[in-house]
């Protein structure tokens, strides 16, 4: 089974070319394009590994990790900060 990734970040051009290098290396890939959509996605898709924008409007990178870090559910996914 290949790992799953999820790629979060506002910028769509970024996503794109991060999500091409990782599906060329094998991995399943899984987008989100702000802080709120990332959440529902790290539940939804349950990724072995998110890789999370710093920089976005309304919940930023530290926001979400947070708020995935204090849910059970996702806690123990590692997060990689853009």
């Amino acid at each position: 089974m290949r790992k799953k990734i999820l790629v979060v970040d506002d910028d769509a051009e970024l996503v794109e070319l991060v999500s091409f290098n990782l599906k060329q290396a094998g991995y399943s890939i899984g987008t989100a394009c702000n802080g709120v959509d990332a959440i529902k996605k790290a539940h939804s898709l349950g990724p072995d590994l998110i890789v999370l924008d710093v920089m976005m409007p309304e919940l930023d990178g530290f926001a979400v990790c947070e708020i995935l870090r204090r849910d059970s559910k996702t806690a123990s996914i590692p997060i990689m900060m853009l």
